[in-house]
């Protein structure tokens, strides 16, 4: 449980590192979100993060798609649409948490969906790390 949580920690640095060197606000297309995802007992109480930055050498591996995904949606996890895959009726819950700035804008949401595959239909490749 400490090495995810400093894991965890390390990740905001990053992210800190990252987007704090300039004085200024982000410039308008600037993008760095730090993204979790913290899966019910049901998983284990597992727990992901990563940092997607929409540029190359960051740390998400469908990067691409889940920036895609984010601009189709703007950045909102509520307005993403279910890709009407067939999922369960299991109750396992996963939370995902998404902040930082997106094009240069502050992001801060959090959203719970009943299990894994309902979250992975309706963000996608977002959450999908």
């Amino acid at each position: 449980m400490s090495g995810r949580i400093l894991a965890f920690v390390a990740l905001f640095a990053s992210l800190f590192a990252f987007a704090g060197t300039a004085q200024a606000a982000p410039a308008a297309r600037d993008t760095a979100l730090v993204l979790t995802v913290k899966y019910s007992d049901v998983e284990d109480n597992a727990f992901k993060a990563t940092v997607l930055t929409c540029e190359r050498g960051d740390s998400h591996p469908r990067r691409a798609l889940a920036c895609a995904t984010l601009a189709s949606a703007g950045a909102d996890l509520r307005s993403m649409q279910s890709d009407d895959r067939a999922c369960t009726f299991i109750y396992a819950p996963v939370e995902v948490t998404m902040f930082g700035f997106w094009r240069g804008e502050p992001v801060s949401q959090v959203q719970t969906y009943p299990n894994s595959c309902v979250m992975l239909a309706h963000t996608g490749a977002v959450f999908d790390f």
